[in-house]
């Protein structure tokens, strides 16, 4: 079986890293043939050229709406998938979702397609809720199955676009597993500590990044003991670093920036905090999990089908105020932070393996080839 996965752009981010564990697993589980396409070089380019998988790039795929872009990244991946012949298109992002599902349908290639959250969620602006939920209503019809990374986008897609109904199914976002554990053992519960937090986000803003700087700047007033990491850039970080010095907290306050080797940074902290306006199943949860940390979220989207309240992490409400309280809780009881964390860890080799994700997958690559 080949199939074109087809993406908007390669830098790497979680809907990158969703693809490339897909196309890795895919071969290596059920060889299937991957083709990778997308609109320019970047991570997700690099590394599928190091694991010899096919890549395409067709730069007029762009993320910005382009008329003059949009018909020729149309005609190219009609030429493109009539020439490789792909069994099945599965398409990634929002872009890539309109452009690929409508190529493969000229082609006559059946196509599926992975909503990574969708743009009509609670917390996105009335306006472009608006625009997207037609865009997908009208899209909808040309692919055979939509694959929602949480029950929650299933449920929203459901409301908002019930003619989809026999066409969506819910697979959650799953990770391998790796080495890079905290080692909650050599953690001292009665040593008084300052409670190190990281937060793996982009700069944007769906994640409540000056918000966050807001939590840490309180908590410092009221003598709470705490440091927090950024991982990350976007559009919002220049702001970011200057709202820290402007608020006199950049000894709390580190910005690593973009990185690759977030899994063997994480062990290194005691909490994973996100605080997001809006969200479809963030694998930067599960990759904290993964590691061993308990995870402090905002209630938003899928977020809940992950972090439990009060089991492995704790669940804000949107625009709620008590993230401070509970961090003066877990830096006055260490031991009750340990718990949450091995609990944590449980959780993702029980639900988030790898594994589950694929085969669940290639079911739906089954019902659609058959």
């Amino acid at each position: 079986m080949k199939v074109a996965y087809v993406i908007t752009l390669p830098d790497l981010g979680g809907a990158q890293s969703h693809v490339y564990e897909l196309m890795k697993n895919m071969r290596a589980m059920y060889q299937v043939i991957p083709v990778l396409v997308t609109g320019k070089q970047g991570w997700l380019t690099e590394q599928a050229q190091n694991l010899g998988i096919e890549t395409h790039i067709i730069p007029d795929i762009v993320r910005e709406i382009s008329p003059t872009h949009d018909w020729k990244a149309n005609k190219e991946l009609q030429n493109l998938f009539c020439h490789i012949r792909p069994d099945l298109v599965h398409c990634h992002s929002s872009k890539a979702g309109i452009l690929g599902r409508w190529a493969a349908r000229q082609c006559g290639i059946p196509s599926v397609f992975t909503a990574h959250g969708w743009a009509f969620t609670d917390g996105v602006p009335e306006t472009k809720r608006k625009i997207y939920r037609l865009i997908e209503k009208i899209a909808g019809k040309w692919c055979k199955k939509i694959i929602c990374v949480s029950e929650y986008d299933k449920n929203l897609a459901l409301r908002e676009i019930p003619q989809l109904k026999d066409k969506l199914v819910t697979v959650h976002n799953c990770i391998p597993d790796t080495a890079f554990q905290k080692n909650w053992k050599e953690f001292d519960d009665e040593k008084e500590m300052a409670l190190e937090i990281v937060t793996v986000a982009r700069f944007s803003p769906q994640k409540k990044i000056l918000e966050t700087l807001n939590v840490v700047n309180n908590a410092v007033c009221q003598g709470i003991k705490l440091h927090l990491t950024f991982i990350g850039d976007g559009p919002l970080f220049a702001q970011a670093v200057s709202q820290t010095k402007k608020m006199g907290i950049e000894n709390y306050v580190t910005f690593l920036g973009a990185r690759t080797d977030v899994e063997k940074l994480l062990p290194n902290y005691d909490l994973f905090l996100l605080l997001s306006n809006w969200e479809g199943f963030p694998i930067s949860i599960i990759e904290a999990m993964r590691a061993g940390l308990p995870v402090m979220a905002s209630d938003v989207g899928g977020v809940r089908e992950a972090v439990s309240d009060g089991r492995n992490g704790w669940l804000i409400p949107r625009d709620d105020h008590r993230v401070l309280n509970l961090l003066n809780q877990i830096a006055e009881n260490p031991s009750y932070l340990k718990k949450m964390a091995l609990n944590a860890r449980k959780h993702y080799e029980q639900d988030f393996m790898i594994k589950n994700m694929t085969d669940q997958i290639f079911s739906v690559y089954q019902s659609i080839i058959k």
